[in-house]
């Protein structure tokens, strides 16, 4: 789903909520483990636009845990892997207005993503993890060759993948759930 904030995922606002909660029941199954992939931070990180944007560090955290503790309610043997999003350029503003701000903004709620995985590590060990940690660096070098140039208010800006950008992410998310569910 895109442009949701984690204002939008909170159960509180029944936005986006009831329908992760909905599909989620409708897979849940005692011989399997559901796993919630999460990639929330790019559209909090806006100075305006998306529901709620801008969520300060501290709060992107609070609504990141609101969501996987109701979550864990529900389904209290599944696992999350929480991406940090992806890097986009410092122009970037669209319908939403992102640049320099939000770009620091952004980086200002990695730290919140392991404090929070710190925290579920002493409380429910092996149910939440931090996942991909190398495609922010990775997209800030590649970003002519792997994002879609977009034409915005503040000229050419880089915030979505193209094709060969989707296979790298792929690749990248697919090595760091494999490694947090094998470890």
């Amino acid at each position: 789903m895109s442009g949701f904030t984690t204002v939008d995922f909170l159960p509180s606002t029944y936005t986006v909520f009831p329908r992760v909660d909905k599909a989620a029941s409708a897979l849940n199954s005692k011989d399997a483990t559901l796993i919630f992939f999460i990639m929330l931070g790019t559209n909090d990180s806006a100075i305006t636009g998306p529901n709620g944007s801008p969520v300060l560090p501290e709060k992107y955290h609070d609504n990141l845990k609101i969501i996987i503790d109701r979550l864990l309610q529900h389904f209290p043997n599944s696992k999350f892997m929480i991406q940090k999003p992806i890097w986009y350029s410092r122009n970037t503003y669209n319908g939403s207005m992102y640049l320099e701000e939000g770009l620091s903004r952004l980086q200002s709620y990695f730290p919140q993503i392991d404090q929070l995985v710190g925290e579920y590590k002493k409380v429910k060990p092996d149910h939440v993890f931090t996942t991909d940690t190398k495609a922010f660096d990775y997209f800030s070098k590649h970003y002519l060759t792997d994002l879609i140039p977009e034409q915005g208010h503040e000229g050419i800006f880089y915030l979505h993948p193209n094709s060969k950008g989707a296979v790298m992410l792929g690749q990248f998310w697919g090595e760091a759930i494999y490694k947090a569910i094998m470890n």
